[in-house]
């Protein structure tokens, strides 16, 4: 009769009793030496990618990203820094080594209105995420142990 319709673009399935034991044992360990070696080579692409990363890191190339709300004395509207303009009221994800500065700069324009107002800095500093919590007595707790603008 001949071949199925469409089998012609099929392999043929060999007829695997034709190899010893030990020629099926020598195959089975070449295939577990080759996913051996794959795997050894993923783990070394892993290791150099991590390794690399942290080279750059430490060397000024890469630095870690932060997010930081921009919260400026009532006088400022922005911060410029290299030519960019941060502007009071946004958040924005910069560098480490940006974020401190801006971080320093947002802290002397607090301090510099309190200076020329002539209050104390803690008249300035805003609490966040207050929470009335009942007390066991009836009465309510107002809770303000949260950070404060620095």
């Amino acid at each position: 009769m001949g071949r199925p319709v469409g089998s012609k673009n099929r392999p043929r399935d060999v007829d695997l009793s034709i190899l010893t034991p030990e020629e099926r044992d020598q195959i089975e360990l070449e295939v577990m030496q080759e996913a051996e070696d794959e795997l050894k080579a993923q783990a070394k692409a892993q290791l150099k990618d991590r390794l690399k990363k942290v080279a750059r890191q430490e060397r000024g190339l890469d630095e870690e990203q932060v997010t930081l709300f921009v919260d400026l004395a009532p006088y400022c509207d922005r911060i410029l820094l290299d030519n960019i303009a941060y502007l009071q009221g946004m958040t924005y994800t910069v560098p480490a080594s940006r974020a401190q500065v801006m971080a320093e700069v947002m802290q002397r324009t607090w301090g510099h209105q309190s200076e020329i107002d002539g209050k104390s800095e803690n008249f300035y500093r805003k609490s966040r995420g207050q929470r009335v919590v009942p007390a066991g007595n009836g009465a309510a707790v107002v809770n303000t142990s949260n950070l404060l603008r620095a």
